[in-house]
């Protein structure tokens, strides 16, 4: 991509998220001016393994980490809402998985403009005041401890539907969270989605076939 989406979420980082988080920057030299900035090679060549890498360097510094597509920006409530939601998700004691903030790019109820109940205070669906459960997440801009963690198939599309299914596996849940971010979307994949659907269909199809036939059933 051409990188046009990532100086504006690192201004919105710089605004809105607290100076003692450590930001760690993949594919990009450009510096924080009041975050430590830890900059990584990306030489991935899918969503997955670029993702993969990242995490795993976080990994070693941090028990917990929210991982962020470079394309979202963050609004002044974002970062402390979702601390909130962890900390409410935690005090009921289920087991955290992802904790994903909803976006206007993005599927299903994590999406803003799939509600439920009327649009009340503040132009929001009541369902925008919960926080939800769900099978999968995109995690545009989401929340993980390191335990729940499981690697990213070497995917583009359909890399986040089956980590999100090999979490719950492992005895965790998934969360969308009280908290919004702004997503532009489909930056480095394209807009082609009948492509990204084809590009990832022989590697579910020979590394895991169970959801290849629950995806695909007609597809052969």
């Amino acid at each position: 991509m051409d990188g046009k989406c990532l100086p504006v979420l690192a201004a919105s980082i710089t605004f809105y998220v607290p100076e003692d988080v450590v930001v760690y920057l993949s594919g990009s030299e450009m510096k924080l001016p009041r975050h430590k900035t830890v900059n990584l090679l990306n030489e991935a060549s899918n969503f997955g393994d670029a993702f993969n890498t990242v995490m795993g360097r976080a990994f070693q510094d941090f028990d917990e980490v929210v991982c962020c597509n470079d394309d979202i920006v963050f609004n002044p409530y974002t970062w402390k809402l979702l601390a909130e939601d962890i900390s409410i998700i935690r005090r009921e004691n289920n087991p955290l998985g992802w904790v994903a903030c909803r976006s206007d790019y993005a599927r299903g109820y994590q999406n803003i403009r799939v509600g439920k109940g009327d649009i009340g205070d503040f132009f929001k669906y009541q369902s925008e005041h919960h926080i939800l459960t769900a099978e999968v997440i995109a995690p545009i801009c989401a929340y993980i401890h390191k335990d729940a963690w499981v690697d990213f198939p070497p995917l583009n599309w359909f890399s986040d539907d089956i980590q999100c299914l090999d979490i719950m596996s492992k005895g965790y849940l998934n969360f969308i969270s009280r908290a919004y971010v702004h997503h532009v979307g489909s930056q480095t994949c394209g807009q082609d989605g009948l492509k990204c659907i084809a590009d990832a269909q022989p590697w579910i199809r020979e590394n895991r076939p169970e959801l290849y036939e629950r995806w695909f059933p007609k597809s052969d």
